[in-house]
């Protein structure tokens, strides 16, 4: 049930300590990340050593792969890696993309890949490419792939559609983003219109084991009430998810959001998420995660929940096996070199301490709305214990059950908290990303 015009939507309310709290967490994370990844970037891949690394990895990893073409106009809000399409360059990365993938392959031969995710960029630009890039990343790693894919509405249609079913597609993702107008010229997507994405949602629906809708939340204007509406809207379109983003700008932009005095958090912030998380249990769905707003499905947009080690092919994937992280390069000319030089396009790397290792696992944990203390402490052993007794302290001081081995965050102050520290890990890598992309690298 939506609210009537200009009304301010229901809410559970987030009591203010818990935003401050939230707020304090979040700024710690920030400040963590931004200062591993400050230290990423002077610490340069040595390639015999990212073989050996690469070779070392065992068991499951998702993999993750990029492919860097957009429409034009490039979206404004936008802060991954991304380059304007064209039909030859892209030729050329797709067919340095095939050679990573042998090297990958060949190198990690004690990897299992159950899971591949497809992001860009708009990997749906060129569909035919696409779906033969799928069939060689099978032919790789197996033809039980689990393969999801983000899309551009403006390229999903009934023949796109049959393509993607065909390569064997199980997730697709469309980029909606915003159902009116206005919200998408704000947010400065304007490769697309509110008509083009009902009607892709339309086109796809019922054809994928999962349909998903981005929408993005955040923007300057938005209030309660039209994020709520929105979300309601976005809800009723029948797809089996719809993950609500919040803006996550990079240090360059938070500036200047900071100096127009928009930013870094917007002002009615705790309010738009509860708008969000209102309209999504109204209209029957259930977090699986603070953001992926799920009725069923089981594959979700955040690989990182199910799988805390990944590979990465294409200019700009980030990888972690063990405690090993390395960053591809960041532009088509350097990715297609390099590839074409030693296989692979790895250009920063670096290994992870005992603690930031934990902390990237328990924030991932707390991502996916779960902390499992005897699971960190199992995997960690006494470095864990004052993290899992802190968070255990905070769980139930706002009300969160143990419900056998684990806990589960239900509650709308435990959704925001992992809101805010995931928004502020995101914000530090895509603060990688501007500075891979503005150093051209």
């Amino acid at each position: 049930m939506g609210s009537r015009e200009g009304e301010r939507p229901p809410t559970y309310g987030i009591p203010p300590a818990s935003v401050r709290l939230a707020r304090v967490l979040a700024a710690a994370a920030l400040q963590q990340a931004e200062r591993f990844f400050t230290g990423l970037r002077e610490s340069r891949a040595e390639p015999r050593s990212h073989v050996k690394e690469v070779a070392a990895a065992e068991g499951d990893h998702a993999l993750y792969v990029h492919m860097p073409f957009c429409h034009q106009p490039l979206c404004s809000f936008c802060s991954f890696v991304r380059y304007p399409f064209d039909p030859e360059r892209s030729r050329r990365y797709l067919k340095a993309l095939a050679v990573e993938a042998a090297w990958l392959a060949s190198t990690a031969e004690r990897v299992r890949v159950p899971l591949v995710y497809i992001g860009g960029g708009t990997p749906t630009v060129d569909v035919y490419g696409l779906a033969e890039t799928i069939d060689v990343l099978r032919s790789y790693f197996g033809r039980g792939l689990a393969v999801s894919v983000e899309a551009n509405p403006i390229d999903i249609n009934d023949e796109s559609v049959s393509v993607l079913r065909s390569a064997g597609v199980r997730r697709l993702s469309i980029g909606v983003q915003a159902l009116t107008a206005e919200r998408l010229r704000r947010l400065g997507r304007l490769s697309h219109r509110v008509e083009d994405a009902v009607r892709a949602v339309e086109a796809a629906r019922g054809r994928f084991e999962t349909l998903n809708i981005d929408m993005i939340w955040g923007a300057t204007g938005d209030t309660r009430g039209t994020v709520y509406e929105e979300a309601l809207r976005a809800l009723r379109l029948g797809a089996s998810q719809v993950t609500f983003y919040p803006l996550m700008p990079p240090p360059g932009r938070r500036r200047l959001m900071m100096i127009r005095g928009e930013g870094p958090w917007h002002p009615e912030e705790p309010g738009l998420y509860e708008a969000v998380l209102r309209a999504a249990l109204e209209a029957g769905y259930q977090p699986a995660t603070p953001w992926c707003m799920n009725r069923g499905s089981r594959l979700i947009d955040e690989y990182v929940v199910e799988y805390d080690r990944f590979l990465a092919l294409g200019l700009s994937g980030i990888g972690r096996t063990r405690r090993y992280v390395y960053v591809n390069c960041f532009t088509p000319e350097g990715y297609m070199r390099m590839v074409e030089r030693r296989g692979h396009a790895a250009l920063l790397a670096r290994r992870l301490s005992p603690v930031e290792d934990m902390l990237y696992y328990a924030s991932a944990m707390a991502f996916g709305l779960r902390w499992c203390p005897a699971v960190l402490l199992e995997r960690y052993g006494r470095l864990a214990a004052p993290l899992s007794a802190t968070v255990q302290a905070l769980l139930r001081m706002i009300g969160e059950e143990r419900r056998g081995d684990c806990y589960r965050l239900t509650r709308t102050a435990s959704l925001y908290t992992a809101h805010a520290m995931q928004r502020s890990l995101y914000m530090a890598v895509n603060g990688l990303r501007e500075w891979g992309m503005a150093a051209g690298v």
